[in-house]
């Protein structure tokens, strides 16, 4: 007599959980039970399952035929099977499904768990595309700005040479060459760094628990040791607020305000980074006493090649997509970005994320 197993369990789970829960009967080829998150994953419905189930099958796609079978046949042998990857196809739409499965009454049925790590495999796939691109970039500008700057190197030896023997005329020359070839340098490096930009939008996010203040803190002791003519200040209302959201996406929203912050504050200026918790939320606000910005830039700001794009104080040159980075960013994390500015006083940009 085959020992009779409590679906009331797999229920009970079932309806706590956002995963598809489902449990096929192998002797009638049915689905005895799913819950709405099964439903809603493989973007079906009850009539659909009932009339042919088949067709949640046919929408595998093919290349994975092979690999999900062999699993699958696994599962009358070893009880169980794990951490299975496969894709399936809706229209246009593509998903990859993980998916646990256990065989129970002695074989009778299975129950299966699957989740839809679809955003966490474009996310892998992106990290991995990401890595290898920015090898390859690294590569060409390494070798472009290798020859322009053995080239200065070469000028200003020959600088130095001229002029102990006092032939201006040739430094002029020699001038003119090194400002054309450091010229190149900058837009080579300008190149990269709006390819570098342009490729942010298309991240995902992801979850992962870390605290807020060790973060903001890393940013802020990198940009002290370049800048040591200016003042940092981080204040926190708690000691430790762990969060769990994207940590590398906050990490580039930090460093992208923070970096504005010294581009425009003078030297002996100050930049303060506030940290609140909240109940759901966290903000960090980062705020100098620089030089502001003008009110007829304000609507401007977080546009893409923003025309509100302006040279440092330092010279430093600006492509327009920092700021339009940051609110893509905290718009992927299900937050905002906002901002108080005005000149000379300064400016204070704000940033609200959910905890989790």
């Amino acid at each position: 007599m085959k020992k009779k197993y409590p679906i009331r369990a797999i229920k009970d789970i079932g309806k706590k959980t956002s995963d598809g829960v489902c449990v096929y009967s192998l002797d009638d080829k049915t689905f005895t039970y799913f819950n709405k998150g099964f439903l809603k994953i493989l973007h079906t419905s009850e009539e659909e399952i009932s009339e042919n189930h088949h067709k949640v099958i046919d929408r595998l796609i093919k290349d994975d035929w092979e690999y999900a079978s062999l699993h699958f046949a696994n599962i009358r042998n070893k009880g169980k099977i794990k951490n299975v990857e496969f894709r399936l196809k809706f229209g246009s739409i593509e998903k990859f499904i993980s998916l646990d499965a256990f065989l129970l009454n002695n074989g009778s049925l299975v129950a299966t768990i699957i989740k839809d790590v679809t955003m966490a495999k474009h996310h892998t796939n992106y990290i991995v595309e990401f890595g290898a691109r920015k090898d390859a970039l690294l590569d060409m500008v390494a070798h472009n700005l290798s020859g322009p700057l053995n080239l200065t190197n070469s000028l200003l030896n020959a600088i130095d040479q001229l002029n102990k023997n006092q032939q201006f005329k040739k430094i002029d020359d020699y001038s003119r060459l090194i400002r054309e070839s450091t010229q190149q340098c900058i837009e080579i490096i300008n190149s990269f760094l709006n390819e570098e930009h342009s490729e942010s939008e298309r991240i995902f996010a992801t979850h992962n628990l870390f605290e807020v203040n060790a973060k903001v803190k890393i940013v802020v002791e990198r940009l002290k040791q370049f800048n040591k003519d200016k003042e940092f200040k981080i204040v926190s209302n708690k000691p430790e607020i762990m969060v769990s959201s994207d940590d590398v996406k906050f990490f580039q929203i930090i460093h992208n305000l923070l970096s504005n912050a010294v581009k425009f504050t003078a030297g002996k200026g100050k930049i303060t980074v506030i940290i609140n918790d909240h109940e759901d939320f966290f903000e960090v606000s980062v705020a100098d006493n620089g030089i502001g910005i003008p009110d007829y830039l304000h609507p401007y700001i977080f546009q893409r090649n923003t025309p509100a794009s302006r040279e440092g104080l330092k010279g430093e040159k600006s492509i327009g997509m920092g700021l339009y980075i940051v609110k893509k960013l905290a718009d992927m994390l299900r937050g905002t970005v906002s901002f108080q500015s005005q000149e000379n006083p300064g400016s204070t940009f704000v940033v609200r994320l959910p905890k989790e």
